[in-house]
């Protein structure tokens, strides 16, 4: 490794532009090479706002060292950080985390939270217009956290060569010791605080929690000596499953299976789905058949059961597939399927009433979106970790292929002091089609 001295740091003075998708503060610096000529870069500062006249440094990337490797070697962007602040934003205000702007986990712990609520319903606001082709947007206020700190149930933290637990640096790969962090659940800290007091298996630990049952679930599992420490201090660990509540039902979740990370924003979040999903179908809901797709394990399918005739929940991960049947096994109502929601959906789509769609942040395959503008469903709730897919998506439906309406469409604080943004999307059939 290339020591700190040796590498090339520049300092610029500057004043910050608009916030990226990212979260980072654009700032446009000049450079003139050997030869005399004038360039521009746009260079992307965390921690930074817009308006803030700041002096920033910039490190130049390690070049490559000779030898096998270098073919392989892949050119990474400078490393950018806020010296000193010269004149800050009224919308700052003092961060918690001592390693925020260095973590990569964070990147809005330093804007007032009411602000970032505002920054989030915006960029949504941006993306339908320019990606969607969105000229009229029936868009809500962002849903606020009621508590934007302690909100993380699940947590991976790298661990180190010294056997020390901890978050990635940004554009990194060096581990961050932490024996706290703000948005993580008060009895993860407490595992955390504990777990850095011993060294612990490489590369990770996870740590999830139960919000309603307080049940702790720690991979891997950890020594004997380090469990009865952490049962002394009142947690109640487990090795294998944690059971966690949402919208009255109780579902059991394994290390790698998908469970909403806020619980309390969850719960929320369920409430739209249902609400997207039966408005105005009340009467006739025990008639209706609705897929659950990407369905984890099996949140939504449950909730929906109670009110639908009957739920198809699709699902291809092998764990995530075992607790959506353990939780679901009482529930007459629901079909299970495993595969990929492209491979399944086609098949279905002729005798849906509604879809409820999950997807991973690279958004719904073409063959998904085919089979919904080829067999239309009355009535689509799409749930999004990512709007610039979302957005895409929602023009091939609305625009490309003009199957649906587009009734409304909300950012919810899923992952508050974060640039993430979730939303939620409801969908109408165009009834000429």
């Amino acid at each position: 490794m290339i020591p700190q001295e040796e590498r090339s740091i520049t300092y610029y003075t500057v004043t910050l532009g608009d916030l990226t998708r990212e979260g980072d503060a654009l700032a446009e610096i000049i450079t003139e090479d050997e030869v005399g000529t004038i360039q521009q870069h746009m260079l992307r500062v965390p921690a930074g706002l817009p308006g803030e006249r700041v002096t920033i440094a910039v490190e130049a990337a390690p070049t490559p060292r000779p030898g096998r490797r270098r073919r392989h070697w892949k050119q990474r962007p400078p490393r950018i950080w806020i010296t000193e602040i010269h004149e800050a934003s009224p919308l700052r205000v003092q961060a918690r985390c001592p390693v925020f702007g260095t973590c990569g986990g964070c990147q809005l712990q330093h804007l007032r939270y009411n602000e970032q609520l505002t920054w989030k319903q915006n960029m949504v606001a941006s993306l339908l217009r320019e990606v969607g082709h969105f000229t009229e947007l029936p868009l809500l206020a962002t849903l606020a956290c009621d508590d934007p700190w302690h909100y993380r149930n699940h947590m991976r933290f790298s661990v180190n060569r010294a056997g020390q637990p901890g978050l990635t640096e940004r554009g990194s790969h060096r581990v961050l010791p932490l024996e706290e962090c703000p948005i993580a659940q008060s009895q993860i800290n407490q595992a955390l605080n504990i777990l850095s007091q011993h060294e612990n298996v490489r590369p990770q630990v996870l740590i999830r929690c139960g919000a309603a049952s307080q049940q702790l679930l720690l991979q891997p599992t950890p020594p004997p000596k380090i469990v009865e420490q952490l049962s002394e201090a009142g947690l109640d660990v487990h090795t294998e499953t944690i059971e966690e509540a949402l919208g009255g039902e109780i579902f059991r979740i394994r290390p790698s299976s998908f469970f909403q990370t806020n619980t309390a924003q969850a719960e929320k979040m369920a409430q739209m789905v249902l609400n997207g999903i039966l408005s105005g179908e009340e009467e006739k809901a025990e008639r209706l058949t609705i897929v659950d797709a990407y369905c984890g394990v099996g949140t939504f399918a449950l909730l929906l059961a109670r009110h639908v005739g009957k739920v198809i929940a699709i699902e291809e991960a092998p764990s995530a597939i075992k607790d959506a049947q353990w939780n679901a096994r009482n529930t007459e109502n629901v079909e299970i399927i495993k595969g990929k929601v492209e491979a399944m959906l086609p098949g279905l789509a002729a005798r849906i009433d509604g879809f409820v769609i999950d997807p991973p942040r690279a958004g719904c395959q073409g063959e998904v979106l085919q089979a919904l503008i080829e067999n239309p469903v009355a009535r689509i709730v799409y749930v999004s970790c990512e709007p610039s897919t979302l957005a895409r998506d929602l023009d091939i439906l609305c625009h490309v292929h003009p199957t649906y309406q587009l009734r409304s469409i909300q950012a919810l604080d899923m992952f508050p002091q974060t640039a993430h943004i979730e939303c939620i999307a409801v969908l109408e059939r165009i009834e000429s089609v």
